[in-house]
């Protein structure tokens, strides 16, 4: 197996912000290494914390000492003059993976294009996981709560978040396909495949919709997104990461309140063991 030809990604066990990383890697044909890192449950006078120290107290001390920005998630490989490349944050992660799988525009416009579009995906990301990480009193500010943040992104205006690429993929849609830009993926189309995947486990458990398969979007009134979601997990080349172990886990790390157990539900630490291996590679 040739280090140059293998991309690792660290991250906790869940989706969340590594998922889109792995994603590329996977679709790109390239060998993904990923590390992933626990969060461990710990019972301190009857109260229930997490301790990351899996990652703060091991590898990141080390990876620190070669950029000093590290966090999760983080991406390492060597370029072709097998040189070290240790990349941190994000879209910065992913605007590199852009670049080097040729997925970040062909031209100075779909350049700027794509540094728009992941941008906005990210605000759209910010606003369910801002959710799913807030422990209400009840159900009752739960559910106000949710309320909220459905009609922030789905609301049929120009505010609406959904709205606005519902608009985009009309203006940019093609006959052979429901790419963001032009006729060829590139990096934001990951980012928003995840989240829309994200969002769906959100309608789904707060009984927004009562359609419960993928045409959801489409009974919401966005049949661009619709098409595009579909579209897209429907791709070849995404199998690979569809079919793995990555796709299985949960959108949230084991603190939050949505999307951290199963079926959207919080993580029980009584009933649930997180099984993830400290290390897989798919080739």
């Amino acid at each position: 197996m040739s280090s140059k030809n293998t991309i690792t990604v660290g991250y906790w066990s869940t989706k969340g912000l590594g998922a889109v990383c792995r994603m590329v890697v996977l679709y790109s044909g390239f060998t993904l290494k990923a590390k992933n890192y626990k969060l461990q449950p710990v019972l301190i006078d009857n109260n229930l914390t997490y301790n990351g120290s899996e990652w703060h107290e091991n590898d990141k001390i080390h990876l620190k000492k070669r950029n000093s920005l590290i966090n999760l998630p983080y991406i390492e490989l060597n370029n072709t003059s097998d040189t070290e490349i240790l990349i941190t944050q994000s879209n910065a992660c992913l605007s590199f993976l852009g670049r080097k799988f040729l997925m970040f525009g062909e031209s100075e416009v779909d350049v700027s294009k794509c540094e728009q579009l992941l941008l906005e995906t990210s605000d759209l990301r910010s606003v369910i996981t801002s959710f799913a990480y807030t422990h209400f009193k009840n159900s009752d500010l739960e559910k106000l709560a949710a309320d909220d943040v459905f009609v922030k992104v789905f609301q049929d205006s120009n505010a609406g978040k959904i709205q606005k690429f519902e608009n985009w993929l009309n203006d940019n849609k093609s006959t052979n396909n429901y790419f963001l830009i032009n006729n060829k993926i590139t990096i934001p189309d990951f980012n928003l495949f995840d989240i829309l995947d994200f969002y769906l486990e959100f309608l789904k458990y707060y009984n927004f919709v009562n359609d419960k398969n993928n045409n959801i979007f489409n009974e919401l009134g966005y049949p661009n997104i619709s098409k595009f979601y579909n579209s897209f997990i429907e791709l070849p080349k995404m199998q690979k990461y569809l079919n793995s172990i990555f796709y299985k886990l949960p959108f949230t790390n084991k603190s939050a309140r949505f999307g951290s157990g199963i079926n959207g539900d919080a993580w029980n630490h009584n009933s649930q063991i997180d099984n993830t291996p400290k290390e897989i590679i798919i080739n």
